[in-house]
C-alpha cells in the first residue's frame, strides 16, 4: 500500500487523502526534531501537502527543561511526508470487521489509583496544580489498521481523525481535540479537559451532560489548562492579542461528553511553525500545570514512553499565493493507537488529576476514553413503525418524541414538523384498512416512509428464552434503529418460536426481539424497568401513562413463575404468550 496519510472530518463528511509522497523524513534524535519541522514547513511553502507527526518524547527538543521517558526505539520522535497533490474525498466509511484481542492495561486499576494519590500529595505539597496521568493498553489487531481507523473514527465522529501508514507502523488517531490551527495571523487552540461517559438513554445522557457542566473538579481542570495555554500562546503572540472566545463549552461525541475551551492569539508574519512548537508543545491538556513540573512527575510515575500518543499529528497545506504562511492544523494525539507490522497494538488513555480526583472515578474515565477502541458503530438509520387506523397514525406524538430523543442522542439532524407533515400526507391517502407506517431517518435528516396493510396476526405468540444475555447498556437496544444485530442473532437461533425473550447480564428480563414484556402477579400487571435494558416502546408507554402497568424487575429465573405473560407493541397491541415446548 505504501506510505499514505488521510485526514477525516466526520462532522463535515470530508477527507483529505495523501498518497505517493515525494519526500519522507524522520527524526530519531532530539537534535533532528526542529530541523525536521522546518523542512516540513518548507515543503508546504514549496507547494506540497505535508503530513507531520511529533512524539511526546520530542518535548525536550523545544524546551530543554522538559523531562520524558526514553523514546521507544520503534517510534520516531518526529516524521513527515510531503505529497505533490491531495484527493478531496468523502469521509472514511466503515470497512471490514476487525478485532482487537488480548487487550491488557500495563499499569492497571490499582497502579493507576495509587498514582492518583501520589499526584494529590504533590498538589498538596505545592509542586503542581494538575498532572495528566496515563496508562497504556497493549493488544493484538486482527485485521487491517485502516479498517480499525474507520471503526474508531465512526465511534468518535470528530473533526480531527488521522490515519498515517509510514511503512513501518500505522498511526490510528480518532482524536477529538485540536492542538492548534494556524491560519494567517491567527493561532487557535482548543484544550479539552473534563470527560464523562455517555449514558445509553436520552434522559440519563442529558443528566450526564448536566453533571459534567456543573462538575467543580472538571471545570477547574479545564480552566487551569486554559490559563496554561494563554501563557504558552503569549510567548509568540502579539502583546494583548490573546483571548478566550469560548470557555467551558460542552461537546458531544459518540462515547463521551467533553468540556472544551478556545484560546486564540495573533502572531507576526515572521513566526515559523517550529516556533509554535517551541511555545506550545506538548499541549498542556496532556501534561498538567505547571507544564515542566507536571512532566517531571509524569516521567517519574510512567515507566514507559508515550510515543505518538499525547504528541501531535497534523496537516500542513500548500502555501497559497498572497498568504503569509501555510495553513496548518494539528490534533492532540489522544484516542490514538499505534499498530506495528506484526499486529501489535498500543493505545494510551488517561486524564487530568487534581486535588478533587479519586482513583475509582479516574479509572472509570480512562475506561470511557478507551471505549472508542472497541466500539463498532455501523451506518444505520433511525426507525419508527406506526399503526394507522382509518387514515390516522396512532400515538404519533409519542412516536415523534422517541425519534427526536434518539436523533439528539446520535447527533442526527431531525426536523420534527417536516416529519409529521410527511407522515400525515402519506396517511391522508385512501388507507381505510389498518396499516403499518414505517419511518426511516438518515443522519442528515432525510426521511423516507413506506405504508403497507397489516397482515392478520394470531392472538397468541410462541416464545423461548434467549441462549445468551444482552447488555443492559447497549445503545442499540435503547434506541430503535435499523441496526438490529442483537435481535437478529437471538431470533435466528430459535426459528421454532415467533419471538425470543431477552435477558441482561444481571439475569433480568429486558424485552423480546419484537415487543415489550408484560407480566401479571396476582391482579397486578408489570413491565420490566428500562434500567434492565430494552426499548422504551410506545405501546408500553401508553399503558404506563394510563396506570395499567407499573415497572418491576423480573428475574429470568422467575419467568415461569408469573401468573401470566404477555407482549405489547404499538403496532400489534397486547397479545398472550405461550412457551414453545419439546
Amino acid at each position: 500500500m505504501g506510505v499514505q496519510a488521510r485526514f477525516d472530518d466526520l462532522t463535515s463528511g470530508t477527507a483529505v487523502v495523501l498518497r505517493n509522497p515525494i519526500a519522507v523524513q524522520q527524526a530519531v534524535t532530539l537534535d533532528q526534531v526542529r530541523p525536521l519541522i522546518g523542512a516540513a514547513e518548507s515543503a508546504a511553502r514549496e507547494g506540497h501537502w505535508v503530513a507531520l507527526m511529533v512524539a511526546y518524547e520530542a518535548g525536550p527538543a523545544f524546551d530543554a527543561a522538559q523531562r520524558t521517558a526514553s523514546p521507544s526505539p520503534d517510534t520516531p520522535l518526529a516524521w513527515f511526508a510531503a505529497f505533490p497533490r491531495a484527493d478531496m474525498l468523502p469521509a472514511v466509511q466503515p470497512g471490514e470487521s476487525v478485532r482487537v484481542h488480548d487487550l491488557e492495561r500495563r499499569g492497571g486499576w490499582d497502579w493507576y489509583g495509587r498514582h492518583v494519590g501520589e499526584v494529590r500529595d504533590a498538589i498538596a505539597a505545592g509542586d503542581v496544580y494538575q498532572v495528566n496521568l496515563t496508562d497504556r493498553l497493549d493488544g493484538l489487531l486482527e485485521g487491517d489498521a485502516l479498517d480499525l481507523y474507520a471503526r474508531m473514527a465512526h465511534a468518535q465522529r470528530g473533526p480531527f481523525n488521522v490515519f498515517i501508514d509510514t511503512g513501518d507502523l500505522a498511526v490510528v488517531s480518532a482524536s477529538p481535540e485540536l492542538f492548534f490551527d494556524v491560519h494567517g495571523p491567527v493561532v487557535t487552540t482548543r484544550p479539552m479537559k473534563g470527560t464523562v461517559a455517555r449514558a445509553p438513554r436520552s434522559d440519563d445522557d442529558r443528566d450526564a451532560a448536566a453533571w459534567l457542566s456543573a462538575s467543580v473538579k472538571d471545570r477547574a481542570e479545564n480552566v487551569m489548562i486554559v490559563d496554561l495555554l494563554r501563557n504558552d500562546i503569549g510567548r509568540v503572540a502579539s502583546v494583548g492579542s490573546v483571548t478566550v472566545p469560548a470557555l467551558l463549552s460542552l461537546e458531544r461525541y459518540e462515547t463521551v461528553w467533553q468540556l472544551t475551551s478556545t484560546v486564540q492569539g495573533e502572531i507576526a508574519p515572521s513566526v515559523r511553525l517550529v516556533q509554535l512548537f517551541d511555545a506550545l508543545f506538548p499541549c498542556g491538556s496532556i501534561t498538567g500545570a505547571p507544564k515542566v513540573s507536571a512532566m517531571q512527575h509524569i516521567q517519574r510515575m510512567e515507566p514507559w514512553p508515550r510515543g505518538i500518543y499525547c504528541g501531535a499529528i497534523g496537516l500542513i497545506r500548500p502555501l497559497v499565493a498572497g498568504h503569509i504562511r501555510p495553513h496548518a492544523t494539528f490534533n492532540v494525539a489522544i484516542r490514538t493507537a499505534v499498530v506495528h507490522s506484526n499486529g501489535r497494538l498500543v493505545y494510551g488513555a488517561g486524564g487530568g488529576i487534581t486535588t478533587d480526583s479519586c482513583g475509582d472515578s479516574e479509572n472509570r474515565e480512562l475506561q470511557a476514553k478507551s471505549a472508542v477502541l472497541m466500539t463498532d458503530r455501523p451506518e444505520f438509520e433511525l426507525l419508527e413503525t406506526i399503526r394507522v387506523e382509518a387514515g390516522v397514525p396512532l400515538h404519533l406524538s409519542l412516536h415523534l418524541d422517541r425519534v427526536q430523543a434518539s436523533a439528539e442522542w446520535f447527533g442526527f439532524a431531525f426536523r420534527r414538523d417536516d416529519a409529521r407533515e410527511l407522515l400525515c400526507s402519506v396517511t391522508a391517502e385512501d388507507h381505510t384498512e389498518a396499516g403499518r407506517l414505517r419511518l426511516l431517518v438518515a443522519r442528515d435528516g432525510t426521511c423516507t416512509t413506506t405504508f403497507d396493510r397489516m397482515d392478520s396476526m394470531p392472538s397468541v405468540v410462541t416464545v423461548v428464552v434467549a441462549d445468551q444475555p444482552v447488555r443492559s447498556d447497549d445503545v442499540f437496544t435503547c434506541h430503535k434503529t435499523t441496526h438490529r444485530a442483537v435481535y437478529d442473532r437471538a431470533a435466528a437461533a430459535h426459528p421454532e418460536a415467533d419471538d425470543v425473550v431477552l435477558w441482561n447480564e444481571r439475569g433480568e428480563v429486558t424485552e423480546t426481539c419484537k415487543a415489550n414484556v408484560l407480566f401479571r402477579i396476582g391482579a397486578q400487571w408489570f413491565t420490566p424497568p428500562l434500567s434492565s435494558g430494552g426499548l422504551a416502546g410506545v405501546g408500553r408507554q401508553v399503558l404506563l401513562l394510563a396506570g395499567d402497568v407499573t415497572e418491576r424487575v423480573l428475574p429470568v429465573a422467575d419467568l415461569h413463575r408469573v401468573d401470566e405473560l404477555q407482549v405489547v407493541s404499538a403496532l400489534r397491541g397486547r397479545r398472550r404468550v405461550e412457551w414453545v415446548t419439546g
